[in-house]
């Protein structure tokens, strides 16, 4: 319920897309910026191979000149054959330096550019508002992360390397067809502008069609991840042939939009490779009846054979290029989509009191979650909690108990007498401590899991806070002691020894503020042990118990009894006021009574 109060909020996308949209040009540029000194080297490199390139068919042509005037004479002279041998021979040695040279440094270019466009995209994401991650799957999240920044990366590496050396080489190949043969070369380009214009077309079609199958791709990688993460779940309701099935379905779709993609690259692909092909045909026919009416030679008809089908690969590995850059130009909008995506609280900035009393007020708030607009949580919320006071909140499930990390819909809430939105956030959240019933830890030791909560803290601050959260008798006992290294999520020690790794970390953090949400329900024999740390934890501070146990209920200064009709507020006393009143709470104390059942 104290959601209201921090953390996260709801997405807030841009008011004005055709205004506030970057473009993808202008993010790749802003990667680049940094490595620019490496770019320039990498241009560089790319179009000096290429140009080194162009000069082989020119060399060739005359190797072939020089053979077939040998042959006319009807004598081959060794030595005639040497120096446009040599220049062969120089010009493969600094096409491979170059290629090699050009491969090292767009490697590094990429790798650069990779891990920036990691960090940002992990950056924006790890800042969303909760209602972000409500909406998106984890699998769906980590696969934007990888596959979507790997697809990008290995695209752009691609375009540097082959793309620049296939529009140098076409341009340069072009030029030499020319110089060869005007009306040749003209009758080749003659319909080439119809043809390109035809398949850009069709090419913004399949820039369709690649963005559809990233998003089914991601979809399937969020119901892998979901049932991978919660595989003890699945386990315990022998759900794995449904999960399997449930995926499986997903993955034809999968299947289906991909397929249906590569028909068309490949349709695409096909129809550039016939266009070149045709253009070969009209250069053995066209160019051989030059050859016989003696307008150009032999060896030049071989020099614009070879410079023809250096065009013909490079534009090739352009139609290759373009269906590749298809589908890295979907990944990287769904990169940059997260990446400006922008929270609607600020991670910093606002006022920092000196101190935190700790004085709590909610003011007439209504809330919804941003996934259930249509559902109303709370309705004309009020309450004062004042400082160093303990109030729980009890009531039916779903009667709106809200765990934080929303904004109200309306309504305000003030700490010490200064409104939320007036506070830093970052300072905001230093003063909140949170437990619920399912802590989480993290997949390192339990030394960095406690000090989760002070990073700074020293090993004897970590390991006073164990002993108070009564946690480091168990620690103690394990070989590696406080650098033992947890499973995921914490799944290798009970619930019970989980709750009071939680609660060192919170008494290691010292929050003025103490949330605590189902903190000691289905519990282990260790529920004792939790509930006296939990007494000390709450020692001092403004604490809100949710759907807490009757024992820690019955201490408390104030409790609130929330039902789903009357404003989420039905009644509110202490627990011998409202036992007198014999309303909602004495009917719900009475039937757990009954049942025998000490949780709210």
């Amino acid at each position: 319920m104290l959601a209201v109060i921090s953390i996260d909020k709801p997405i807030r996308k841009h008011q004005n897309a055709a205004d506030n949209r970057r473009s993808v040009i202008y993010d790749i540029w802003q990667l680049v910026k940094p490595d620019l000194l490496l770019l320039i080297t990498v241009v560089i490199t790319a179009i000096a191979a290429a140009v080194t390139n162009l000069a082989t068919p020119k060399i060739t042509g005359e190797l072939i000149n020089i053979i077939a005037e040998s042959i006319s004479k009807g004598s081959l002279v060794l030595d005639d054959l040497k120096e446009p041998a040599m220049k062969l021979l120089a010009l493969f040695g600094i096409q491979g330096f170059l290629t090699f040279l050009h491969i090292s440094f767009v490697t590094i270019l990429g790798e650069n550019m990779a891990k920036r466009l990691k960090h940002q995209l992990f950056s924006a994401i790890i800042h969303q508002d909760i209602a972000f991650f409500d909406k998106y799957r984890s699998g769906e999240l980590v696969s934007r992360l990888t596959t979507d920044v790997h697809e990008f990366k290995h695209t752009f590496k691609q375009i540097i390397t082959l793309g620049l050396k296939a529009v140098t080489q076409t341009i340069g190949s072009a030029v030499t067809l020319l110089r060869i043969s005007k009306s040749l070369t003209f009758t080749l380009c003659a319909t080439m502008p119809v043809i390109y214009a035809l398949l850009n077309a069709y090419g913004a079609y399949l820039r369709e069609l690649s963005k559809r199958a990233r998003s089914i791709d991601a979809i399937a990688s969020g119901i892998a991840g979901e049932g991978i993460s919660n595989i003890r779940t699945v386990r315990a309701f022998a759900a794995e042939a449904r999960e399997t099935e449930f995926y499986s379905e997903v993955c034809k779709d999968v299947a289906k939009s991909n397929i249906l993609l590569g028909y068309n690259v490949g349709l695409f692909q096909g129809m550039t490779n016939s266009t070149i092909g045709c253009m070969v045909l009209i250069v053995l026919y066209y160019g051989g009846s030059l050859v016989v009416k003696n307008e150009i030679s032999g060896g030049d008809l071989m020099n614009y054979m070879i410079s023809v089908q250096s065009t013909q690969k490079s534009l090739v590995s352009l139609g290759v290029l373009f269906g590749q850059t298809i589908k890295a130009a979907a990944s990287a909008n769904r990169v940059f989509e997260f990446i400006h995506t922008e929270p609607t609280i600020p991670l910093a900035g606002g006022i920092e009191p000196d101190h935190v009393k700790g004085d709590l007020e909610f003011r007439n708030v209504n809330f919804r979650y941003p996934t259930r607009p249509d559902q109303l949580i709370l309705k004309n919320f009020n309450l004062r909690i004042p400082s160093g006071t303990m109030v729980a909140l009890c009531g039916p499930s779903g009667s709106g108990k809200i765990e934080r990390f929303y904004d109200p819909d309306a309504g305000e809430i003030i700490l010490d007498n200064i409104s939320l939105p007036s506070l830093d956030p970052s300072w905001l959240r230093r003063h909140i401590g949170y437990i619920n019933q399912e802590p989480v830890l993290f997949a390192t030791t339990i030394y960095e899991n406690i000090r989760y909560g002070k990073p700074d803290a020293s090993r004897e601050e970590v390991e006073e806070a164990a002993r108070k959260a009564n946690a480091a008798d168990f620690i103690e006992g394990f070989p590696a002691g406080y650098d033992t290294v947890l499973g995921e999520r914490g799944v290798t020690l009970s619930g019970g020894q989980r709750q009071r790794i939680a609660i060192a970390r919170a008494i290691l953090k010292d929050p003025k503020i103490l949330i605590l949400d189902e903190a000691t329900s289905a519990l282990d024999q260790s529920e004792k042990l939790v509930q006296e740390a939990l007494d000390k934890l709450m020692k001092g501070r403004t604490v809100v118990v949710i759907a807490h146990r009757l024992s820690t209920i019955q201490s408390a200064d104030l409790i609130v009894v929330m039902g789903r009709n009357v404003g989420n507020v039905i009644e509110q006393g202490t627990h011998r006021e409202l036992l007198k009143k014999k309303g909602a709470y004495f009917r719900l104390y009475n039937q757990l009574a009954m049942d025998n059942d000490m949780l709210l």
